[in-house]
């Protein structure tokens, strides 16, 4: 008689379990049903009605959140002054087209506030260098036809560039 009460128990356990694990199928596939009311406004609800219609859903995406990287805030590093606030090319314009049959063209720059006497300006066309000093102006002879690139940078006595500009012209040249 003890055998025939272990199996009923261990019969209504697996019983149950089973019942369950199948009802907890039909609570995760819920149905939603849609209806249009008589002011034609869409009404969807879990319950049926008459002139309901059956919507199936789909099972919806999930993404998992990756666990975000530890932040470590960087230390602030102390401000730069701005020493200048203007350093542009001024002669020629950006994108100017000059006519020197000679090839010849003078290139101003503009800087405000002046320079100071421990920095110094370099100047380069089509990236050689045509000026290192404190000069903000250079004349240039004999420069080939077509476009040119101008670039200028302000640089400290340890030959830290702490501002640059740069510029292109065309020249044109009657052709010989």
């Amino acid at each position: 008689m003890r055998y025939s009460v272990i199996s009923y128990a261990l019969h209504m356990r697996l019983t149950i379990g089973l019942l369950l694990l199948t009802f907890m199928g039909f609570a995760v596939a819920e149905t939603v049903y849609k209806s249009v009311d008589e002011n034609g406004n869409i009404i969807f609800t879990d319950k049926p009605s008459k002139d309901a219609e059956e919507i199936k859903l789909q099972k919806l995406q999930t993404i998992k959140n990756p666990n975000p990287a530890k932040h470590t805030p960087k230390a602030k590093q102390p401000k730069q002054e701005v020493l200048y606030k203007t350093f542009l090319v001024s002669n020629p314009a950006d994108g100017a087209g000059i006519r020197s049959n000679s090839g010849n063209v003078s290139i101003s720059l503009s800087l405000q506030p002046p320079l100071r006497s421990s920095h110094k300006i370099i100047i380069t066309m089509d990236g050689k260098e045509v000026s290192n000093g404190s000069a903000t102006s250079v004349s240039l002879q004999n420069l080939d036809r077509g476009t040119h690139n101008i670039s200028a940078s302000v640089v400290d006595g340890a030959g830290k560039q702490l501002i640059s500009t740069s510029s292109s012209f065309s020249i044109l040249r009657a052709s010989q």
